[in-house]
Parts: structure tokens; C-alpha cells; sequence
């Protein structure tokens, strides 16, 4: 026999649960809820026993006791339960096989919020916004494989009511004496796909909403380096436990947490940069050799006249199985003085000369000059007045 004379005013009443012993376990049951403090009302059942139904016969009664099943309105392959313990109407959808959430769900009694577990359906690859995000104080979607988030849902979670915490299964919000501690509404995005979000997502304010979005594949390219500190901030509200959100890609990101990284490692790639280094060093030189070697070639008279200095007048064809290294062709009436003289420059070089008058073998004088041509890794011409009229 319990008595609540000091909980309402008014003439005092009793509750007397002698008849424990044929106890029918039923979620109407919730209706003394509003008479008793939560540590009452567990001793209040600590002994008794359910004698119906057979699924909790000679069981203990449980919190299952006051929650009752929702079933209008609830989708196909969910079950909805309308908990009164904590004002929640839970809609479970969990592993139901959803490519899409359901538009409607069932209405919610008054001062209610939903708790919706829509988690581990792999078919979940968009989650679009839905009215019924606006008075979700609990929304799961982890374990799907979202890729995509709506903005306009990430617009609704900013709205999301709080819900009310209760200490024990038994605690509820309309206890006398008691007043309900209010926490952040939740929303798990955890073991998705998502690779990054929308720069828009900026410009709303998440703060108040604890969010789950670690074992996610985040894409660190430098395009996302703005959710550096967007993760900071969110990191540092109500969201705290937004979990350890890791670089997947690139690869030379891989594993580093978002919330310990900074621009610089977002957009510059070391082995890049060293690479860049490298080939700038090298160009240089390139670019000075090409500029020196312009230089002599431009002052490549002056500096022949001044030190004989010519880089380019060596035999470039060593080694070559060739008689001569010269075929000198010029016209019989230049050969004194001039033909001679070229001669006689060329050979004190150590080049080896081919001479009409000297060395052309008897026969055609144009197959002579053929072979000489075939013969000798160059021709020279001395061209003349004499050398053009032939």
C-alpha cells in the first residue's frame, strides 16, 4: 500500500498493489506515472510479477510496460512505439531495407517528438529533407550509405527540438518536485559515405545539434580545406562528440584528423613541392647554359679574332670510316693561288683533303666527284667567278 498525499493537493489517496501476484503487464498501466516520483514507482513494482501476457510471465515488470505499440500510420517493415516514460514516439526502421525515408510517418500525440532509427539501410544513399525533421528530437541514419545530405535537411536539424533526459527508465517529466534536464537533439551520420559538404553548410548554425560524422571517407583536397574550420567549430558546440573525422583521401592525407589539420597540408603536397623545387633548379641551369651558349655564338668572331677561339670549328665527325675529312671542290683556274692556299690551311689542321688535281683517280670527271663526295665526310666549295661560269 503506497499512499501520495504530499505529491498533489487535495484529499489524500492510496494505490495498493496486494493482487501483485495476478499483475497484468499493460502499457495503460502509464497512467499513474503522473502520481509518483520515479524511485516510488520502482519500489512500487520491484516485486511484482507479470502473469500476462505469456511473453513476460512471472517476469518482473519491465519499462516495456509503459510504452505502447503505434501502429497507425507506422511503414511497412518498421514497428512504432509510443513511450510515454520519456514523450517519445519511436519509429524504428532499422535494417528495413529503405533506398529513401518515408514521407509520412504516424502523427504525433501532443508534446511528443519523434525518435527515429532509420540506421544500417545500405540502399540509404540520399538523405533529402522531410517535414517531420523539425519535431525529430533523435534521428539515426548511421550505417547507411549516404554519400549526399540535403541542404535543406541540414537547414532542418538546426531547428530540431531538444529532448528530455530522465535518470531512470521510470523518470518522467510531469513528476512532482521534478524538473527534467533538456539535451541537445541528436543526429548520427557515423559509417556513411559522405566525402565532403556543401560550402553553403557555412552559413547555418549547427552548434546546438550533437552530430555524429566520424567513419566517414572525407575527401582533405584543397577545394576542402574551408571544413577545417567548420569541424573546429562544430567541435567546440554542442556537437563535441562529433567524433574523429579522417582523411581517406588522397592518399598522403590518409588517417590524419580533420580537427588537427590546417590549410597548408590541405593544398600542398610536400613531394609536389619538392618536385617543383627540383625542376626550377634545374631549369635555371638549363636556362643559363642556353643563354651563355647564345652569348659565345653571338661573339664568336670576336672572340675568334681576339684568342682564336672557335668551339665549333673541331672535326664533329671522329671516328667515321671516311678516306678524307674534306672534298674540296673549286675550279681548275683557281687552284694558284687561292685553291692551293685553302689546301694548305685545311691540311696544317691535320684535316685530310681531297684534291681534284691530286687525288681524283683516272676515269669520268663526274664520277670522280661522286665518289670524292661519298668518300669525305664534307664538301667545301671555294665558289668563284670561275667556279659559277662552268
Amino acid at each position: 500500500m503506497y499512499r501520495y498525499d504530499h505529491y498533489f493537493p487535495g484529499p489524500a489517496f492510496e494505490v495498493d498493489f496486494s493482487f501483485s501476484h495476478d499483475y497484468r503487464c499493460s502499457c495503460l498501466d502509464a497512467v499513474v506515472i503522473p502520481a509518483v516520483k520515479h524511485e516510488d514507482l520502482y519500489n512500487m513494482f520491484k516485486d511484482v510479477k507479470c502473469s500476462w501476457p505469456l511473453s513476460l510471465a512471472n517476469q518482473s515488470v519491465p519499462a516495456s510496460v509503459f510504452a505502447c505499440e503505434y501502429p497507425d500510420g507506422c511503414p511497412a517493415n518498421c514497428w512504432c512505439i509510443r513511450r510515454i516514460i520519456d514523450t517519445a514516439l519511436l519509429v524504428n526502421c532499422s535494417l528495413a531495407n529503405f533506398s529513401a525515408l518515408p514521407l509520412d510517418l504516424p502523427s504525433l500525440p501532443t508534446n511528443y517528438t519523434y525518435t527515429l532509427d532509420f540506421s544500417h539501410n545500405k540502399l540509404l544513399e540520399r538523405l533529402e529533407y522531410r517535414t517531420y525533421f523539425v519535431v525529430t528530437s533523435v534521428l539515426d541514419v548511421s550505417n547507411c550509405s549516404i554519400n549526399f545530405v540535403d541542404l535543406n535537411a541540414w537547414q532542418a536539424f538546426s531547428v530540431m527540438p531538444s529532448r528530455v533526459y530522465f535518470t531512470s527508465p521510470y523518470y518522467h517529466k510531469y513528476f512532482i518536485g521534478h524538473i527534467p534536464r533538456n539535451v541537445t537533439p541528436l543526429v548520427f551520420l557515423h559509417g556513411n559515405k559522405i566525402e565532403s559538404l556543401s560550402l553553403d553548410i557555412t552559413n547555418i548554425n549547427l552548434t546546438s545539434v550533437y552530430v555524429t560524422l566520424n567513419d566517414n571517407p572525407w575527401k582533405c583536397s584543397c577545394d576542402n580545406r574551408w571544413m577545417i574550420s567548420w569541424f573546429k567549430s562544430m567541435s567546440s558546440g554542442a556537437s563535441s562528440s562529433i567524433g574523429d573525422v579522417l582523411c581517406v583521401s588522397p592518399s598522403r592525407q590518409k588517417g590524419r584528423n580533420i580537427l588537427h589539420a590546417n590549410e597548408a597540408e590541405f593544398c600542398v603536397d610536400p613531394l609536389t613541392r619538392m618536385l617543383k623545387i627540383v625542376l626550377s633548379s634545374t631549369l635555371s641551369a638549363v636556362a643559363g647554359l642556353l643563354m651563355l651558349g647564345f652569348a659565345v655564338y653571338r661573339l664568336r668572331v670576336r672572340l675568334y679574332k681576339r684568342w682564336k677561339f672557335h668551339p665549333f670549328d673541331r672535326d664533329e665527325c671522329v671516328g667515321e670510316d671516311m678516306d678524307y675529312d674534306v672534298f674540296l671542290c673549286c675550279s681548275s683556274q683557281d687552284e694558284d693561288p687561292h685553291g692551293l692556299r685553302i689546301i694548305q690551311m685545311m691540311e696544317s689542321k691535320g684535316y685530310r683533303v681531297c684534291y681534284h688535281e691530286r687525288d681524283f683517280r683516272p676515269g669520268l670527271i663526274m664520277d670522280n666527284i661522286l665518289q670524292s663526295v661519298l668518300r669525305s665526310k664534307r664538301t667545301v666549295c671555294f665558289v668563284s667567278s670561275n667556279f659559277l661560269r662552268r
